[in-house]
């Protein structure tokens, strides 16, 4: 226990005694898990909210004009067999004259002295929950089925929607990479000051039959303090700046920001690697 504290006491005063060198790495780190942590966010939110337009998917089927109510039923089973459709409704011709005069109020059977309109189905797609999702295998499906004249989709916003979103969340985890590699740079950078500087101190313990196990552990606690300071930091920015945006959000629109608890351990769990993989490269060069 005398030597835990001991390496522990050590790394607490390496971070005091080169403070402007640790403002560095631990503003990297704070700047690393801001960008990280607003990934998170991101992607947590973006979901929900790619979820949400998914389950406005919607496809437009038009039945041939000869085909009856019997035969359009028949080939609405075989609709809601397909794998990947939800539901699916039936509108009759003589449904879909009622739903022309109310959404035009005309009534198109007087009109014309007939009634133009295709019995029709609205087909509700299944929210497969994967990051990329094509409705195409569904349409063809649909498509290939004896007795249907037209399908139509209104999904396609969506569809790009998504294509953007995932791009951008690619960009964004390139960056965070980019952004992380040079984090451990840094740490490495400001380790490797810490351990010259402790130069005497590090002869002094070998010529007493120090480890180098021993020797090395306060600069690597060192380092994954300075992680810590960045975490702690980082997690606390992100949580008031999600609770002050949702203050103004809420008074334009009823959404909210969510910020999952496990970000924050994440957030941790990130910055002790980045810290301790920085300063084991230094002191493994130097020690």
């Amino acid at each position: 226990m005398n030597k835990l504290a001991f390496l522990i006491l050590e790394g607490l005063k390496n971070v005091w005694r080169h403070k402007l060198t640790v403002f560095t790495s631990v503003t990297s780190v704070f700047l690393t898990l801001m960008i990280i942590g607003s990934l998170f966010i991101t992607i947590d939110n973006s979901n929900s909210l790619i979820k949400y337009l998914r389950s406005k998917y919607k496809i437009e089927v038009f039945f041939k004009k000869e085909m009856g109510d019997k035969e359009s039923k028949m080939i609405l089973n075989e609709i809601r067999n397909i794998s990947g459709v939800r539901n699916a409704t039936y509108i009759s011709s003589n449904d879909a004259i009622r739903i022309f005069k109310d959404q035009f109020e005309e009534d198109i059977h007087e009109m014309l002295g007939y009634n133009p309109l295709p019995s029709s189905a609205v087909v509700n797609i299944i929210d497969t929950g994967q990051e990329e999702f094509s409705v195409e295998p569904i349409i063809r499906s649909i498509k290939n089925i004896s007795g249907i004249d037209t399908v139509k989709y209104q999904g396609r916003l969506i569809q790009r929607i998504e294509r953007f979103y995932q791009k951008f969340l690619n960009a964004f985890i390139i960056v965070a990479g980019v952004i992380i590699v040079i984090t451990i740079f840094i740490i490495s950078s400001t380790i490797r000051l810490t351990i010259y500087a402790r130069t005497e101190m590090i002869k002094t313990l070998k010529l007493i039959g120090a480890t180098n196990l021993f020797i090395k552990t306060p600069f690597l606690l060192e380092g994954m303090f300075h992680g810590l300071f960045g975490a702690l930091l980082a997690t606390g920015t992100l949580i008031g700046l999600v609770h002050t945006g949702n203050l103004y959000i809420n008074k334009i629109i009823t959404f909210q920001i969510n910020y999952q608890h496990t970000t924050t351990f994440w957030l941790i769990g990130i910055s002790v690697v980045i810290s301790l993989i920085g300063s084991y490269r230094a002191v493994s060069k130097i020690i």
